[in-house]
């Protein structure tokens, strides 16, 4: 055998073992986050966009349509948490669902009184998220 020959086989041998590590090491520490990570960051951003907003009588309406993406976000993070976050996810459905029925009450009869009634059960929903948020946040 040449000497040529002999480096050949070695050659194959590292290249094997670098394919072989970066298929092990590919597999530990991915970007893999739990499903309710990301529900919980679409949550925040629904309920961000209510607890941001300016409400009064004119805002009603559109707070309505946001209460609804609100409870659509909160079905995906029920669904993703299963029942690890269960204390802390049925106190924001609870919290969205006074909201909701702050903001029927103040669009069935208009009046200063209903309206901030909306806007202490919209900053209630943002301290429940917070909370959740809290509790997720290790596993993210």
């Amino acid at each position: 055998m040449t000497p040529m020959s002999r480096r050949r086989p070695i050659r194959y041998l590292a290249v094997a073992a670098a394919l072989l590590s970066s298929i092990v090491l590919g597999g530990c520490g991915g970007s893999d986050t739990p499903a309710v990570c990301s529900a919980v960051d679409a949550l925040q951003t629904s309920v961000e966009d209510i607890v941001d907003k300016d409400i009064n009588l004119d805002s009603l309406s559109t707070l309505d349509d946001d209460l609804g993406q609100v409870r659509a976000d909160l079905a995906d993070v029920k669904s993703a948490a299963e029942d690890e976050y269960a204390a802390e996810v049925d106190a924001v459905d609870q919290a969205a669902t006074s909201a909701r029925s702050s903001l029927s009450a103040a669009m069935d009869s208009p009046s200063a009184q209903t309206v901030a009634a909306v806007g202490t059960a919209v900053k209630s929903l943002g301290t429940a998220l917070t909370a959740l948020r809290d509790a997720v946040q290790s596993t993210c």
